[in-house]
């Protein structure tokens, strides 16, 4: 006994030369260099892609979509890939690589001439030079590297970051959990915030080549830098799959369809064969349970990603008067989002310290909202976001209808949807991650976040969907579809609506599931005002 507790004192005491919260940063800026990356591609790709590629407002999205889809599900094949293969330090590290190789694309397409197509011959030109097979093979290959580089660096570096820390004792590891996932959301919060502002006033008003280079050499430092420090991390090596566990209950479910069990027990033995695929311990299954128990709920969840998606605020803001006030700085077309993310910044640090004490002062109850009532304001939220961008999109079109020359609407019409966004994402986005986190077992910890980018994928898919049935179905007869490359002369508006009729059809149903669907709390009780852990709480819907 007293020889294993010397070996566990020296294993503990050579950890502790390893990993700790000196690390947290490094790995965080490891996310912040992939989310600046994709967010600051994404946030004026449509514009790149119209006047560089010459593509249709229509393709331009469907592209966008496509990348997003692929940037939200590669994450759950990560966590899959670092759980029962590579582990996370290297799932992260190679990662890392693929963004760099796609940033690095995505700049030579801007300093490359001949990977994008000639310049119109005329400003106004209506027919320009389409790309060439070899000229969207490059644009497409970037993307994708960039898509490949998310799948392991989004799901895995908050694990990772958890692994820096776990061989601390239970109460010192809580407080520094507490502090990491502070730490997460502020500097996802703010990798968007710099993406959206610095990098797209870089590609507008220093050219696309500044914007595109000084990304790349973002994540290429990250990469660096976590090579440098690796001998320093704590690498938990791959073990069995939870992943490969649930398939495996699923398996056996269905071999012993048609097994029969005995009425009584009596000269009966049971035997279990370790690694076998004909049997399943009761732990298996009740993980599978707690799996199958919050897809009501993640399936409830996915029309509100459909307005955090759409790229075409974008296009509208590009024909608006972008000036502040009477000064001559004009706001990028691509910035219009920063209202969004400061919105969901400033809410989430701000909900727990000052809005919860707040609203238990006005009701007199300790807990205020549930997390199934914070989706459920989530999605009321996205569905007032898409009723406001229709009305708003109608106004643009009547004011560029009576005017001649330059619209002059200001682009600050457009600040409402984009609050009413941001909110949307921040009571329902973390309430999401709360709740997976509070329902599933601690052992499928890597599950939570894919499920988010998964259903934040399955978004993306569906206006991949939508936008090519209103383009077909309302360009029937030689009609102007409703997403036309020309605003104008399109309805964004009516697409915008029809969003927003979606979005309340999709209400009404997580409202059903929050009221049928019971579900179990496993881990520490998530609802805000609830410090102590919870034994078995149920999550009141």
């Amino acid at each position: 006994m007293m020889e294993g507790g010397h070996e566990e004192q020296q294993q503990a005491h050579g950890m502790g030369k390893k990993g700790g919260m000196r690390l947290i940063p490094v790995i965080i800026a490891n996310e912040v260099s992939e989310r600046i990356l994709s967010a600051s591609v994404t946030a004026n790709l449509i514009i790149y892609l119209t006047t560089k590629y010459h593509l249709g407002a229509a393709t331009s999205a469907i592209i966008i979509f496509v990348y997003q889809a692929a940037a939200n599900f590669l994450p759950f094949c990560g966590a899959i890939v670092s759980d029962a293969l590579l582990g996370r330090y290297l799932m992260v590290t190679v990662t890392l690589f693929f963004c760099t190789i796609g940033a690095a694309l995505m700049s030579l397409t801007s300093v490359v001439r001949s990977l994008t197509p000639p310049e119109c011959a005329l400003p106004n030109q209506q027919v320009c030079s389409s790309p060439t097979a070899l000229q969207l093979l490059v644009l497409c290959a970037s993307l994708g590297f960039m898509s490949l580089g998310a799948s392991g660096v989004r799901p895995c570096c908050l694990a990772f970051a958890e692994d820096q820390i776990a061989h601390w004792g239970a109460t010192r590891r809580d407080r520094a959990l507490r502090r990491l996932f502070s730490w997460y959301y502020v500097s996802v919060g703010f990798s968007q915030m710099v993406a959206v502002t610095v990098l797209v006033y870089f590609q507008d008003m220093l050219g696309w080549k500044v914007g595109f280079i000084v990304s790349a050499a973002m994540v290429a430092s990250a990469t660096l830098l976590n090579l440098v420090v690796s001998p320093f991390y704590v690498k938990v090596k791959p073990q069995k799959s939870i992943w490969a566990s649930l398939l495996q209950v699923a398996v056996v479910a269905v071999k012993n369809r048609h097994l029969t069990v005995p009425a009584a027990n009596h000269g009966v033995q049971f035997h279990s064969f370790a690694g076998s695929w004909n049997t399943c311990t009761v732990e298996q299954v009740e993980d599978l349970k707690s799996a199958l128990s919050v897809m009501p709920m993640w399936s409830a969840m996915v029309v509100s990603f459909l307005a955090q998606s759409s790229s075409f605020g974008v296009l509208q803001a590009s024909t608006m008067d972008r000036r502040i006030g009477t000064t001559r700085f004009q706001i990028p077309a691509g910035s219009i989002s920063i209202f969004e993310i400061v919105t969901f910044t400033v809410w989430s640090g701000c909900y727990d310290p000052y809005v919860v004490p707040f609203l238990r002062m006005i009701t007199g109850r300790q807990r205020v909202l549930t997390l199934k009532q914070r989706m459920g304001i989530g999605v009321f939220l996205c569905v007032a976001s898409m009723a406001v961008a229709s009305a708003v999109e109608a106004r643009r079109r009547e004011a560029a209808a009576r005017q001649q020359g330059a619209l002059r609407m200001s682009a600050l019409w457009l600040v409402p949807q984009y609050v009413l966004s941001g909110l949307s994402g921040a009571f329902g986005a973390i309430a999401q991650i709360e709740f997976y986190y509070a329902v599933l077992p601690k052992n499928m910890g890597s599950l939570v976040l894919a499920l988010l980018f998964f259903g934040a994928g399955v978004a993306s898919i569906e206006s991949t969907v939508i936008v090519k049935l209103v383009n077909v179905v309302t360009s029937k007869g030689g009609a102007t579809p409703w997403i036309s490359d020309d605003l104008n002369r399109g309805h964004y508006d009516y697409y915008y609506l029809l969003l927003a009729v979606l979005g309340a059809i999709d209400l009404v149903y997580l409202l059903v599931c929050a009221y049928v669907f019971d579900e179990t709390t496993q881990n520490m009780s998530l609802e805000a005002g609830d410090d102590v852990e919870a034994e078995t709480v149920e999550v009141q819907g």
